[in-house]
């Protein structure tokens, strides 16, 4: 029987998160056209959740071996 070494592999993944981000307006419909106007100027929310079912590894081989090109 083959004593195989056992090696470290980082596999790139996925999740989805939901959260809040507060926005100053005067209607409902002014803060979301500002947030989707300035969505790239928004921190992300700290205290966001797990969005169930999200999680996803990297279908893509050679995009998985650009990550393990050494091992």
């Amino acid at each position: 029987m083959e004593n195989k070494e056992i090696k470290t592999f980082k596999i790139p993944v996925s999740w989805e998160m939901c959260g809040f981000v507060k926005v100053d307006a005067t209607s409902l419909e002014e803060a979301i056209k500002y947030a989707v106007e300035h969505q790239d100027e928004f921190k992300l929310p700290e205290d966001g959740n797990y969005i169930d079912a999200s999680f996803e590894i990297a279908s893509d081989e050679d995009y998985v071996a650009c990550f393990n090109e050494n091992k």
